[in-house]
């Protein structure tokens, strides 16, 4: 989690293979929530796939679970 004041960014959040569908992404993701608040953090983003009509996105439905909402689409470029 990257702080400035009362806002934080949680970047780089991710499971190894062998240790997910146990609910540690999710565990992780409130735990960086609870110290922020506990830092006087107000405002949180985060990023993540988008999702696909028909296709799972776990990230996605996680941070849903915990409060977020999907604010804007980025487009991403490939080379």
């Amino acid at each position: 989690m990257y702080q400035s004041d009362t806002y934080a960014w949680l970047g780089g959040g991710t499971t190894v293979p062998e240790s997910r569908n146990r609910g540690v992404q999710k565990a992780l993701i409130k735990s960086r929530i609870e110290h922020g608040l506990g830092n006087g953090v107000s405002t949180f983003a985060v990023e993540t796939l988008a999702p696909v009509v028909g296709e799972g996105n776990i990230s996605f439905d996680n941070l849903r679970k915990v409060g977020f909402r999907q604010a804007f689409h980025r487009k991403n470029f490939k080379l």
